[in-house]
């Protein structure tokens, strides 16, 4: 049981310095919500990881991937 306690704060705190990696990445003004979500799906996480990192619904993660996807397909981004 402590094991399985530790490593969820471990995970916790992983997740924690990948979300503040991703906003000092983009420079002063940081990076949209939207541009870290697909950032994080391009190097291969899966919806569910995203949403425990940016700590937003699932429903948000696949909507806002979804949407970037049509952009991208038709070429607004």
């Amino acid at each position: 049981m402590e094991d399985t306690l530790l490593v969820t704060k471990i995970i916790r705190r992983l997740d924690i310095l990948i979300a503040l990696e991703l906003e000092k990445a983009g420079g002063p003004d940081g990076m949209c919500l939207a541009d870290r979500i697909s950032r994080l799906s391009e190097l291969g996480l899966a919806p569910a990881e995203i949403s425990e990192i940016a700590r937003k619904p699932i429903n948000y993660i696949t909507a806002t991937l979804s949407r970037r996807k049509k952009q991208k397909s038709r070429g607004d981004l």
